[in-house]
């Protein structure tokens, strides 16, 4: 565990920002240090947050002796190559979901990770907010019985633009990348509880989708089955607002949670919980409130298991994070390689309207 935890930020776009001000709660957590995609954007992050440092390249923040740990925080494409260059200098990483494009890339940080004995965290940061223990803690007590069915969505509507990242195929987009991988490490975690392990593969994947203009899949649907027994139906999207509820099916109940991502849909709040529906009794809330916002929680989950390499579950591990990438390379490939069900909006200008 480290007592004192010094970061530097790859990135100064909305999320590094959110993560920066989050740390401001922190007694143990705080930025040191931020590069951008320019030297302007640095320095005017830098100045924003009142950083005592800010740096012209990745490799000149990479040296600060100041900075203990780096979160990479650039869109998806950019991922890759400044995970490896911290691993490289031997600074432990936590880096923004999803870890890499696809697994192929995810496994080649995985094993630098591992050569290089550093430590490496895909940032799913629901994974590590105590509304995770206690869904789990919960479950294990059987209150709804054994959880035969899992229902998770997650999706919005964002303009259609074709420069934007979550429409541009160059910049990672569409749902399933963006915000697919929530879901699906969700049914995963639950049907992994169901095996009586940390987590569990699908047997079975079948996908289904609508690919917009540009290619990206705007919205996007998966059927897992896995050795259980257990069933996942999981939908994500960037143009259709899916929503953002799970809902957990068990032989005596269900279990509702609202929003499992972000809790109450803001970043800042310190309440979530969920719901109990057991028959013949009233529904029963269940509130899990912190003193920390969800970013600052994730940082200082990483400044808990260091230095080890790996976070403690629920948390994503390295194996959990590979698997999650592998279904996701599937849900891809089923829908725009045709192995699913895709249908295709044709790439008109008026279909960039809203």
């Amino acid at each position: 565990m480290m007592d004192r935890l010094n970061w530097g930020v790859i990135g100064t776009g909305g999320i590094a920002a959110d993560f920066t001000e989050a740390l401001g709660e922190s007694n143990r957590c705080r930025v040191v240090n931020v590069v951008g995609s320019s030297p302007a954007k640095g320095l005017a992050f830098a100045q924003r947050w009142e950083l005592p440092s800010w740096s012209e390249t990745l490799a000149q923040l990479l040296a600060d002796p100041a900075v203990d740990a780096v979160y990479v925080a650039t869109p998806h494409p950019l991922h890759e190559a400044p995970a490896l260059a911290c691993i490289d200098a031997r600074k432990p990483v936590l880096c923004e979901k999803p870890l890499t494009m696809n697994e192929a890339s995810s496994r080649k940080l995985v094993e630098a990770a591992r050569a290089n004995q550093v430590f490496l965290m895909e940032a799913y940061m629901y994974r590590c907010h105590p509304l995770m223990a206690r869904l789990l803690s919960t479950l294990r007590e059987g209150v709804i019985g054994a959880v035969r069915a899992v229902r998770a969505d997650f999706g919005f509507r964002a303009p259609r633009n074709p420069r934007s990242r979550l429409f541009d195929l160059a910049l990672g987009g569409g749902g399933v990348l963006d915000v697919g991988g929530y879901p699906v490490s969700f049914a995963r975690l639950i049907a992994g509880l169901a095996e009586g392990k940390p987590f569990a593969e699908p047997t079975q994947i079948q996908s289904a989708g609508v690919l917009g203009p540009t290619g990206a899949d705007e919205i996007a649907s998966v059927l897992l089955r896995f050795a259980s027994g257990l069933t996942a139906n999981l939908t994500c999207g960037v143009f259709h607002a899916v929503g953002t509820t799970a809902v957990l099916f068990g032989e005596e109940g269900k279990i509702v949670l609202s929003n499992p991502w972000i809790p109450e849909g803001n970043r800042r709040s310190r309440q979530t919980g969920f719901v109990i529906h057991r028959d013949g009794r009233e529904p029963q809330a269940v509130s899990v409130k912190t003193d920390r916002s969800s970013y600052c929680i994730e940082a200082e989950v990483v400044a808990d298991s260091l230095p080890g390499l790996e976070p403690r579950w629920p948390a994503m591990t390295w194996e959990d994070t590979l698997g999650n990438m592998r279904v996701l390379d599937t849900w891809l490939v089923g829908i725009r390689g045709g192995a699913g069900m895709a249908t295709v909006i044709p790439s008109d200008a008026d279909t960039f309207r809203q």
